[in-house]
């Protein structure tokens, strides 16, 4: 059994029986967190990768690629095709897909390419100042102390007539888990990928693997997730660590993705488009809200405030994290989120924008209030659907009012980056010009 979909979609057709028994067992049994490779490293809390809704009809959430389990497979590819996704993370990253190797499966490529851009892109960051030599203790026996003396070793070795002492020194290494990790995925990714480093690797990271793969070998052991979490790293070299993790996910997968067979195991790589639509808007408002300060709710703390303040000892209750704050020096003018979901209206959302999106919405502008002038605006940022030419009419009525002056502004934009950075321009300018019309008013 295989059942192929798209991303945020009913299945189409819909699971006969067996399947749709299948797909349950699948939902209740597994953990999403499990099989999802993290792209930015910061993720919200998992959701099902297929759901039945109330309705009765299947659909699949909002990762893509493929999973297996009792010797059947789902894979689930995206809905906007992968030249959409190759946008994004072009723009997110700044890195450059490749295109298809011609001996891949179909439905497995774009899971390649991706997992292949990601790691790439997060090992060259990570080794902005270098590679990820740690230090580690080093044992060394004779005549003179070189560093601290081991006395227990030393007193052993003084019994047995020897004139030599066991001396313990700390030293820099690059022989560790984490270099074994990156390596091991090194070596998945190409033999996954079968082109030359050239087409896929960027030019730092060709220069700094070889170093890496001089100490580890060719064929590093792929470490556990307890032996990179015992890792201490310093403060230059903890960038490594998200990149070490996605290292040993990659590593552990024996195939690409879903390898079928009959046994009860399940297998499976999945990628959360919705995180990967995150940091696509994220790096477009950065860009388009010039020379405004983006803050990054998930990233940063100063982004992030409680909705309630206890009246007795002052703490906070209810975390809200945005996924931007557009400031002005420290004046809130306006929060954005980024949406991977329909705009348009639908049987399951009649007015388009789902209650939810829009009671958080109104939970931000009523935390996030500026400290002059007028109230902050919102920004809901919606993916274009090419299959809907038309406006949605949550857009085409844009700015929408709230009391006290608060305005939300829904907006759909188009997967070529220098078309969204100009549509976000026009509509920060509109937010910033009606605030100063306002100002001047009041």
């Amino acid at each position: 059994m295989k059942l192929i979909a798209k991303d945020c979609s009913p299945l189409n057709p819909q699971p006969t029986a067996a399947e749709a028994d299948w797909l349950r067992r699948v939902a209740a049994s597994i953990s999403t967190g499990d099989f999802v490779v993290p792209i930015s490293g910061d993720r919200d809390d998992d959701e099902p990768i297929v759901y039945c809704s109330w309705d009765g009809t299947w659909w699949a959430g909002r990762y893509v690629g493929s999973l297996s389990s009792e010797g059947h497979c789902l894979t689930i590819e995206p809905r906007f095709g992968l030249a959409a996704l190759r946008s994004w993370l072009s723009e997110a990253a700044s890195v450059v897909l490749i295109e298809s190797p011609g001996h891949l499966r179909q439905d497995e490529s774009f899971i390649v390419q991706l997992l292949a851009a990601v790691w790439a892109h997060g090992f060259v960051e990570a080794a902005r100042h270098g590679l990820p030599a740690l230090r580690r203790d080093v044992a060394s026996k004779g005549p003179t102390i070189r560093g601290r003396l081991d006395v227990t070793a030393s007193i052993r070795l003084i019994a047995s007539k020897s004139r030599e002492v066991v001396s313990i020194r700390s030293e820099r290494s690059l022989d560790h888990a984490a270099s074994n990790a990156i390596i091991a995925a090194y070596c998945v990714l190409r033999r996954w990928l079968g082109v030359p480093d050239d087409q896929w690797m960027p030019t730092r990271a060709k220069e700094l693997i070889p170093h890496l793969m001089a100490v580890t070998g060719p064929r590093p052991r792929v470490p556990t997730k307890a032996e990179l979490d015992h890792i201490r790293y310093t403060p230059i070299t903890v960038r490594f660590a998200p990149i070490a993790e996605l290292s040993r996910q990659i590593a552990n997968r024996r195939g690409l993705a879903a390898d079928v067979d009959a046994s009860g195991e399940t297998k499976g790589v999945l990628l959360d488009v919705a995180e990967l639509w995150e940091m696509y808007v994220l790096s477009l408002l950065r860009k388009a809200a010039t020379p405004l300060n983006v803050k990054h709710g998930t990233r940063e703390r100063n982004a992030s405030k409680k909705l309630l303040c206890s009246d007795v000892d002052g703490q906070g209750l209810g975390t809200l994290i945005p996924d931007a704050v557009l400031c002005r020096d420290n004046d809130v003018l306006a929060v954005a989120d980024a949406k991977y979901k329909r705009l348009h209206k639908s049987r399951l959302a009649p007015n388009g924008p789902q209650r939810e999106d829009l009671y958080q919405m109104a939970a931000y502008l009523a935390r996030y209030t500026p400290t002059v002038g007028n109230a902050a605006w919102g920004l809901l940022a919606y993916p274009v659907d090419p299959s809907q030419p038309e406006v949605a009419p949550a857009e085409l009525f844009s700015p929408w009012s709230l009391d006290q002056g608060k305005k939300v502004v829904f907006t759909s934009l188009p997967h070529d980056a220098e078309l969204a950075t100009q549509k976000l321009r026009s509509l920060i300018a509109l937010m910033t010009s009606e605030r100063s019309i306002l100002g001047h008013r009041s």
